[in-house]
């Protein structure tokens, strides 16, 4: 018995032809689906950003570019930079959202894990992510920091999952687990991760399957990501994507970006987040 990833019905395998027989679930699919043209799940979902993805203040998605917005350990809410200089202009130098006075790094250390003990799924995240890297004064500990990303992955947190296929793909901390790496990613995929679906993209185009490199990279270019965007273009003048392939990616491209616009957020871009620090 096998789980079709399109109807995702359990059914025996003699409802799927050989090929497919051999295709891991989130891409198999029985004859029946195939027939009529059934789209996988793995495709159907994440197409658009979860709202986590928002910045709490002015309620547009937060740009892809991680230097255009800033993580808050006291809240756990990513602030835009546009939001951050608004506030910065009106005198306010606390956190943008819920006020609190910035923490230095022994207090951050505490902020955090005070609220990963208390179950806050991004905090155990968060705190997953220091523990790789050795940040708060911490050793570098991956083993700790797999833990904790497996608790926050099963919490439902679109990030630990791209962490874990980071270090499952990546193969240097940890044993090189192309499997497991392919599980989280499309977790955070369907989670609608625009990085996350892009590294599916890549790795099914090194595997020689480039119609779901394909799928992958229209979808993440569609969310705002340059990188895909730059990958449909390579595949249309390659011959693996048509003229409407990449006249659509570029539409959605264009719209996902103009989505995370605005004044606010140009001016902090021309800025620069060091500058806004010190106004």
């Amino acid at each position: 018995m096998k789980i079709c990833g399109a109807c995702v019905r359990e059914l025996p395998d003699g409802w799927y032809s050989e090929e497919q027989r051999g295709l891991r679930q989130s891409i198999r699919r029985c004859e029946e689906c195939v027939a009529a043209g059934n789209q996988l799940v793995l495709m159907n979902k994440g197409r658009t950003r979860p709202e986590e993805d928002d910045c709490p203040i002015c309620q547009l998605p937060l740009p892809l570019d991680p230097t255009q917005f800033m993580f808050n350990t006291c809240c756990m809410k990513k602030v835009c930079n546009g939001c951050i200089l608004a506030t910065r202009k009106r005198g306010m130098r606390d956190c943008p959202f819920c006020r609190t006075p910035t923490p230095d790094e022994k207090q951050t250390l505490v902020m955090v894990q005070k609220r990963a003990d208390r179950g806050d799924p991004v905090a155990i995240w968060d705190l997953g992510t220091q523990h790789e890297n050795g940040h708060y004064g911490l050793e570098k500990d991956v083993a700790r920091a797999m833990e904790l990303y497996e608790r926050a992955a099963e919490l439902g947190v679109k990030g630990a999952h791209y962490s874990l296929g980071v270090l499952y793909v990546d193969g240097v901390d940890v044993e090189n687990d192309i499997a497991k790496a392919f599980r989280h990613f499309e977790a955070a995929a369907m989670c609608g991760d625009a990085f996350a679906r892009f590294n599916l993209g890549i790795i099914e185009g090194m595997a020689g399957n480039s119609d779901l490199a394909l799928q992958h990279m229209m979808i993440s270019a569609k969310l705002g990501d340059d990188d895909s965007l730059n990958e449909v273009k390579r595949m249309f003048m390659a011959g693996l994507a048509t003229k409407a392939d990449y006249a659509a990616a570029l539409r959605g491209h264009q719209s996902a970006n103009e989505g995370m616009s605005s004044p606010d957020r140009t001016e902090a871009k021309a800025l620069g987040f060091e500058q806004i620090q010190q106004i």
